[in-house]
């Protein structure tokens, strides 16, 4: 996932709307910046494992009711992958 972005005369410059929506950042965020040889990261103030989950929860069935790890489960071992 890549996309340019524009700094500004005053330095700034705006996180694109789609990654701040992955990484849950809202205005007034801290981020933590860090420099690595060439490359300027940016680090999200919040629980990786949280965003992981928001991302994971776009692509799960709506249907869904329970767990989605006991219906995977489910769903292998009636195609014999568990015994």
């Amino acid at each position: 996932m890549e996309q340019t972005v524009t700094i500004d005369s005053n330095g700034s410059m705006t996180i694109p709307n789609e990654y701040r929506q992955i990484l849950g950042l809202s205005a007034g965020d801290k981020i933590t910046v860090q420099l690595k040889g060439n490359k300027l990261v940016l680090v999200s103030p919040h629980d990786p494992v949280k965003i992981v989950q928001k991302i994971v929860k776009r692509y799960a069935p709506r249907d869904s009711k329970g767990s989605i790890v006991d219906e995977l489960i489910a769903e292998r071992r009636r195609e014999g992958f568990y015994e």
